[in-house]
């Protein structure tokens, strides 16, 4: 697509939040010979990853990160005008976890909330999707909540995915500022793979 130029928003604040329980590489990694460890961690640069436990899940990680934000930035949670939540691991198929979230923070009953379902690129294409909704309705303020619980979801057998992937949650404050440096974004796709990343949800 052609780069996309958004003026008049500016980030305000960011914040995260992970699982108190972390491993390094190679004690998460007792299926795997400590070279193959070693090898990955040297490639990837992981070294220590957070991943949760006694079913906490990726809105619980968002909210501690908005509370955080919220309270940094003295804002009010009657303020925030807009609530974007992106993961690849919402809480449930329905409600959407931005409505969970939203009623969590005690947000407005005028705040705009919905979910989009991305992983890798998805914090950009949020970013993307926040600032535009904000430049053309006039919100003023703006959460956008990122984060995702993926080793629930692995195999800790998988060597493509056992070392990888830790849990956390970020939120980031979004504000209508006139005389921000515009953000630019250059987005695009290649769904040519999609094949190899299926997971089939059973209900």
């Amino acid at each position: 697509m052609p780069v996309s130029q958004i003026k008049g928003v500016r980030l305000a604040g960011l914040a995260s939040a992970v699982p108190r329980a972390a491993s390094a590489a190679g004690e998460s990694g007792k299926a795997f010979a400590p070279d193959d460890v070693q090898k990955i961690s040297q490639s990837t640069g992981i070294e220590r990853r957070h991943v949760s436990e006694g079913g906490l899940c990726t809105s619980d990680l968002c909210y501690a990160a908005a509370k955080q934000l919220l309270s940094d930035l003295n804002w009010s949670a009657e303020s925030v005008e807009g609530l974007l939540f992106v993961s690849q691991t919402p809480d449930f198929i329905l409600p959407a976890t931005s409505c969970v979230l939203h009623g969590r923070l005690g947000l407005s009953r005028s705040c705009a909330a919905f979910d989009i379902g991305m992983g890798c690129s998805g914090y950009v294409y949020g970013l993307w999707v926040a600032s535009s909704l904000m430049a053309s309705s006039g919100l003023s303020r703006v959460l956008l909540l990122s984060g995702d619980t993926i080793p629930r979801l692995t195999s800790p057998l998988d060597r493509s995915t056992a070392l990888l992937f830790g849990d956390a949650g970020t939120a980031t404050a979004m504000v209508r500022d006139e005389s921000a440096t515009p953000m630019t974004f250059s987005l695009g796709t290649d769904g040519s793979g999609w094949k190899n990343l299926i997971m089939w949800v059973s209900t």
